[in-house]
């Protein structure tokens, strides 16, 4: 049996434990929290089953979307692994990039900051995220740099918010502004964010690359071997690559044309199964093989699904307790007295503490920008760069909050803990925070 024929996708073990053990100590913190809040008390029932009854609320149906799209993408990238193309195309990739490794770091991490900036993808790029760290790997760095230049690079593009559909389209609507009016500091913020990761990504890399020089990676090769054409392989390349380019192409179309918007996590789902099968048949594998790979794949990402029922669960108490009430009520008594300048830093912390409970963009704005609005307007604050402080808080937070479970699920599967994806952040999260900061001030003082 080859190398490519041992590995495979799935929830690594001890990252799937950490995060199980995340979340049940948050569920815990969340119910004592409905039995401190007056009013919030709910049925200690209601609260045991909520990962269940989750299902049946108004998160059900992306919550059941997210996990189909999740097995498919399991399936898929196991059929990939194993039928020899993910392997053939990182030492395909690995020989041509040579000695611009860092000029490749640099336009991957720009590609998936651009996605999430100008398109608003986020979870549709969850399945990109095993093969950037995989490409990581092949080029001598380690699990941190690809889940850099992908996850947090895409995590981050979403937070700029440039042209994002669902925080600054849908604010903006909302607090009664031109859809995409004031471009000005959300591309600035696009511009200084960029910096920082690749400050923090590329001497990171640097390092990884001597403390692994001259070994072989986990990927079973190191970046000096010959790289040897296969025609089967080639065709097997080949067609995943043009059949992402549609996919993406149709991503693309999505912020044009609403419709498709609300169907994108199924469509990005059926365009990966299509890239398993093609890839399947182009690489010469036995049907039933390609059957057995897929369902082994699927079963791998299964544990997925108890992460994103328990994230899901806990918005879902919330929400029954009527919690939020109580923590927009006191932000708003807080805030209201304050001066321009402290009030636009506070909405930006209150923004991060709410999207520790309500994880959609889309959902967190229809819920907050009526009462920012309003906020704004009586601190003296515009409501445009209300807006751009809601998109740092909704945003910049994925990349280290547990109770979003596209993060856990990346680290899940790439094998990292959350400890150790915490420990690398640190960095970044510094930076982008000062940054936002710097950013929101610039703007009140302008005027923005």
């Amino acid at each position: 049996m080859s190398k490519s024929e041992k590995k495979g996708l799935g929830i690594s073990v001890g990252s799937f434990i950490s995060a199980i053990g995340i979340l049940a100590v948050l569920m815990i913190m969340t119910y004592f929290l409905t039995l401190i809040i007056p009013g919030g008390n709910i049925p200690f029932w209601k609260w045991l089953l909520s990962p269940f009854l989750v299902l049946g609320s108004n998160q059900g149906v992306t919550l059941i979307a997210v996990i189909i799209f999740l097995l498919v993408i399991g399936g898929t990238f196991n059929a990939l692994d194993r039928s020899g193309t993910m392997d053939y195309m990182l030492r395909k990739i690995v020989h041509f990039a040579g000695d611009k490794k860092y000029l490749l770091l640099a336009v991957v991490t720009l590609f998936f900051l651009s996605m999430g900036a100008f398109i608003g993808s986020f979870e549709e790029c969850i399945p990109m995220v095993p093969l950037a760290v995989a490409l990581s790997l092949a080029m001598g760095w380690d699990e941190m740099v690809g889940l850099g230049m992908s996850m947090a690079a895409v995590a981050c593009g979403f937070s700029t918010g440039v042209l994002n559909p669902f925080t600054t389209g849908v604010a903006q609507s909302i607090m009664g502004l031109p859809m995409f009016s004031g471009i000005s500091l959300r591309l600035l913020t696009y511009v200084v964010i960029y910096g920082c990761l690749l400050l923090v990504l590329i001497p990171y890399a640097k390092r990884c690359e001597k403390k692994n020089a001259g070994k072989v990676n986990s990927t079973g090769f190191n970046a000096t071997e010959v790289f040897v054409k296969k025609p089967h392989l080639e065709s097997s390349v080949r067609f995943f690559v043009g059949t992402l380019v549609v996919c993406f192409l149709v991503i693309l179309l999505s912020v044009f044309v609403p419709g498709i918007s609300d169907y994108l996590m199924i469509i990005v789902a059926a365009f990966f199964l299509i890239i398993g099968v093609g890839c399947c048949i182009c690489s010469k594998i036995d049907s039933h093989k390609a059957v057995s790979y897929f369902g082994y794949g699927v079963l791998n990402i299964m544990p997925s699904m108890l992460l994103i029922l328990m994230a899901g669960s806990i918005q879902y108490t919330m929400n029954e307790a009527g919690i939020m009430d109580t923590i927009l009520q006191f932000a708003i008594d807080v805030i209201s007295p304050m001066s321009p300048y402290a009030g636009i830093l506070c909405i930006f912390l209150f923004a991060m503490v709410v999207n520790f409970f309500v994880s959609s963009g889309s959902a967190e704005a229809v819920l907050l920008m009526p009462l920012l609005g309003s906020l704004a307007d009586v601190c003296g604050i515009s409501r445009q760069l209300t807006v751009l402080a809601f998109n740092y808080g909704d945003g910049f937070s994925n990349i280290v909050y547990f109770t979003n479970p596209c993060l856990l699920i990346a680290l899940s599967v790439v094998g990292v803990s959350y400890g150790r994806w915490i420990k690398f952040s640190l960095k970044l999260q510094a930076l982008i925070a000062v940054s936002c900061c710097a950013i929101l001030l610039l703007g009140t003082m302008v005027g923005y």
